[in-house]
This record gives structure tokens, sequence and C-alpha cells, in this order.
């Protein structure tokens, strides 16, 4: 049976998405998205965080209403979604992790989440990490020979080298490549699917994919 991590951080409503988890997953309020969660009647097993975009009443709330509550000093090494993202990594009954609300605030918070993946201690969660939002959603790929299908409501398909990416090829997509190579980082935007799934490879490397839809 596989297990499923929701991650789920405060955004703006506009923005948000929530998770609709099955009894074998567990679901890690950060802040402000804990109380969030438990405002739409869904079940909170951790609420972690320094709670500093809460009020006093619903801190106090989150307290009694969640399975374990985790407060952390404001002044800290790691941001709060670093320390949600940790604790499911660290879970080895965890196969997917799905973070929810990464983006719509401050740039600073959507950019310490995405560099996450480039952090040593969360290299054994990457190929399990999906970010998630109501326009996006991002996976990330090591080396290698994938197939992925086209999400529903999702009309764009692009390829973000995190790194310097070697030999990447993609077919199925209405702008095909073969064994491109890039030195530095590059962004592949707008790229489209041409039927339900379409096929990559690459040789070395760290690779972003985003399927996206305009609103």
């Amino acid at each position: 049976m596989t297990k499923t991590a929701h991650i789920v951080l405060g955004a703006p409503a506009e923005y948000a998405v929530f998770p609709e988890p099955r009894q074998e997953d567990s679901v890690i309020g950060v802040d402000r998205g804990a109380f969030e969660c438990l405002s739409r009647n869904i079940s909170v097993n951790v609420a972690v965080g320094d709670f500093d975009s809460v009020t006093p009443e619903e801190k106090a709330y989150l307290r009694t209403s969640v399975e374990s509550f985790r407060e952390f000093d404001a002044e800290k090494d790691d941001t709060d979604a670093e320390i949600a993202l940790a604790m499911a990594v660290d879970d080895e009954s965890v196969n997917e992790i799905i973070i929810y609300n990464w983006s719509g605030g401050r740039l600073d918070h959507l950019l310490s989440v995405l560099y996450m993946v480039y952090q040593p201690r969360f290299n054994k969660g990457i190929d399990r990490i999906t970010l998630l939002n109501k326009m996006n959603t991002i996976r990330f790929y090591r080396p290698g020979n994938y197939e992925i299908k086209k999400e529903a409501a999702r009309y764009y398909l692009s390829f973000i080298g995190m790194t310097p990416i070697d030999e990447l090829t993609l077919r199925g997509v209405k702008y095909p490549l073969d064994k491109m190579s890039y030195s530095y980082p590059r962004a592949l935007v707008s790229n489209e699917f041409l039927a339900e799934d379409c096929r990559f490879s690459f040789s070395d490397g760290l690779l972003a994919v985003i399927q996206s839809n305009d609103k």
C-alpha cells in the first residue's frame, strides 16, 4: 500500500489548494497551513512551525485539534517548510511527498522551496517530491528514461534544468529534442503534449518538469 505525505503550507486564498488524503496518508500542516486544513475539515497529523502566521486563539485551537503539535523558535536555521520536508523524507513508509501552496506570496519563500532539492539531506527524497498549486505541478527527475502522462486541465509542459543537463531527448511533444546538452541551467518552457503522454531522457543533471495552465 502506498502512503503519501501531504505538506500544506500557507498561501493567499486565491492560490491555495488542499489535499484529499486517504486514511493511510499523513498531513503535515505548516504554520497557517495547519489551521487552513482544519478550517476545511481536513485532519492534520502534525502541525509544525513557529506559528507566527496565526493568532494566539488559532494557535491554541491547533494545540488541541491536531495529533502532534511541534512549535519551533522563530529564529532558527531551517525554514518551517524544510522542517516539514525533513520529517516526510525521513519517514521510510512514505512513497510520495506533495507540497501544497508553495507560491503566491513572498518570492524568497518560493525560492527557498525550490532550492530545497539542492540540499544533500533531501537527496533520497527528490524522486518522491511533487510541488502542487492551482496552476502548476512540478516533479524532479534524476538521469534516466521516463514516460509521463498529461494531467487534466494542464496545457503547457516545461523542462527546467536545475543544473547543467546532458543529452536531453524529448519525444511526443510539440518541440522535440535529440540529445541536446546545456552547460548551464536552462529553462525550456511552453512545450505541449502531442497526445496523452510523452517520453524524455537525459544522462546527467537534475531536471524539473512542470505541467501548467494559465488560469
